[in-house]
């Protein structure tokens, strides 16, 4: 096999290699300067307010093995049922790539602007599993509150009282978590939220759907009659030497 023949294998397999096999990554400015952090050999293509796109003679299974190494490059944050890559140069919260095969192809990330993440906490998180109070439908029936696991309050009896029993034993645990009340009395429902926080405190938020109301308060107990038949739910604010009790409800075991 003579020199030119080698040659042209040999460039052959560097192609094929750069082609198929993933790389490094690298910083590629788009048309407003920012950097951002790409596979190796890609050139900006077009971008809008959430998503930038960069093109390559490389492999659509390359650019996808690469474009995971770029997402490592920035801090993951996850909140609010999504994991994000928080890019501190380019102030953006990168959610996720595509990528598109072809000649050439086309690797896409998405975006949103500044720290989707800041301020976030674990109190945040328990809160959001159960949804917003605001946005509570006052339709929702007694058996749909009992399957979503909220105790249920009716005329003054607990359709299931075990919620009750497990979120108070969780709280003198001191493990973070939240219970929904639904509180039905004639005609009128409200609800309540209790959460227990980070930093020791109690998170009161009300909906009797004509307004919400929410508090913080110190301590959260329950009161009970000597069988257990009828429980007290109570919340007490302020220091120690002067405190001050407020009942939040109180039912019967059926």
């Amino acid at each position: 096999m003579n020199r030119r023949i080698r040659m042209i294998l040999t460039a052959a397999a560097v192609l094929v290699f750069l082609y198929f096999m993933p790389f490094v990554t690298t910083d590629k400015a788009d048309d407003a300067g920012r950097k951002w952090r790409v596979p190796f050999g890609m050139w900006f293509t077009s971008s809008d307010d959430s998503s930038v796109t960069f093109s390559s003679i490389r492999s659509g299974y390359a650019l996808t093995k690469d474009a995971e190494n770029a997402l490592q490059w920035h801090e993951e944050h996850t909140c609010y049922g999504t994991t994000y890559y928080y890019d501190k140069a380019a102030d953006v919260s990168l959610t996720g790539y595509t990528v598109e095969n072809g000649i050439p192809s086309r690797l896409t990330f998405t975006y949103e602007h500044g720290n989707a993440c800041a301020g976030w906490t674990v109190d945040d998180e328990i809160a959001w599993e159960i949804g917003d109070i605001h946005e509570i439908d006052f339709g929702i029936s007694t058996d749909e509150a009992v399957e979503k696991e909220w105790l249920v309050i009716r005329d003054g009896k607990a359709l299931d009282p075990g919620v009750f029993n497990n979120f108070a034993r969780l709280c003198k645990q001191g493990v973070f978590g939240i219970m929904r009340t639904m509180i039905i009395e004639g005609d009128s429902v409200r609800f309540i939220d209790i959460q227990n926080l980070e930093n020791a405190k109690y998170r009161i938020a009300v909906n009797d759907g004509k307004t919400v109301t929410e508090n913080i308060y110190s301590r959260f107990s329950d009161e009970r009659n000597s069988d257990e038949t009828h429980i007290r739910a109570i919340v007490t604010e302020g220091s120690f030497d002067h405190q001050t009790e407020e009942t939040l409800f109180e039912f019967d075991v059926k």
